[in-house]
């Protein structure tokens, strides 16, 4: 594990890829496991939760054993400050979501004992991918570039990228156009990720945000079976995020940066 941690030190691109891959492995080969030890059909979401449970479990593992749960911000639960402007920012992602796909405010947000795997299913999402990308990869960039604001803004865009391109796997049950501009709304959603982890100095505000806003999203649309997703529809979205977008940029103006030679910690800075 000492090599691993050098190796994630000494070439953070390849350390960030190889944690790519290895989600990948660790999902699909325990949903594998599971369909085919436990009789869980194809397209069963139980196989799924149980990839993600497994993945996140391997990543907060090689987290402790390189000892970054703290320096990560999985150990730090963030300011009062950061949280307030989470919850600032979660209400307005929440009514313009509602907005750009229903045209309204006033939908069916009921929930019913059906919806719960699916609701377990994309929380899951929401967890595993912060800790992979806003904590473990995105972590690892900042220690290696993070002396210049320059290498901060770099490590955010490509964390957000990475991100933003696992979206190509919605290419599997939806439309290419739609799918496109899942993409490009991944990533624009994950530069205030990024900036919000880095300047509050923990992963949860990240967390809380992306499951909150996956929750609703799923809940008011499995509680309307007549919806169907547009190209417009998306591009509604992507416009109504665009000051968020732009909030998230001057959140990484306000990162400190690392001195040369010193361990990395994120800190909470001026929000």
């Amino acid at each position: 594990m000492k090599k691993f941690k050098q190796f994630a030190n000494s070439y953070p691109l390849a350390f960030v890829l190889t944690m790519i891959v290895l989600m990948i492995l660790l999902m699909g080969g325990a949903a594998a496991a599971a369909i085919g030890l436990l009789g869980f059909e194809m397209t069963d979401v139980m196989p799924q939760i149980i990839g993600q449970v497994v993945a996140t479990l391997g990543f907060l593992f090689i987290l402790w054993r390189f000892d970054w749960l703290v320096a990560v911000g999985i150990r730090h639960r963030g300011n009062r400050r950061v949280w307030l402007v989470t919850a600032i920012l979660l209400i307005y992602n929440a009514l313009a979501l509602l907005f750009a796909f229903f045209g309204t405010l006033r939908v069916d947000l009921s929930l019913s004992s059906d919806m719960i795997p699916a609701l377990v299913h994309t929380t899951m999402a929401g967890i595993m991918e912060e800790i992979l990308l806003r904590g473990l990869i995105l972590y690892a960039l900042v220690q290696s570039w993070g002396q210049r604001r320059r290498g901060v803004v770099t490590a955010v865009l490509v964390s957000a990228f990475l991100f933003s391109v696992l979206h190509f796997f919605n290419l599997a049950t939806g439309e290419w156009s739609i799918t496109a501009l899942q993409v490009l709304e991944a990533f624009i959603s994950a530069i205030l990720y990024g900036g919000l982890v880095l300047v509050g100095g923990s992963v949860w505000p990240a967390v809380v945000l992306h499951s909150g806003i996956n929750l609703l999203a799923n809940i008011a649309v499995l509680n309307d079976p007549g919806f169907v997703m547009t190209a417009p529809i998306y591009w509604s979205l992507i416009l109504f995020e665009l000051p968020i977008v732009f909030y998230g940029c001057y959140l990484l103006t306000q990162v400190r940066l690392n001195p040369p030679d010193s361990p990395t910690q994120l800190a909470a800075s001026t929000l």
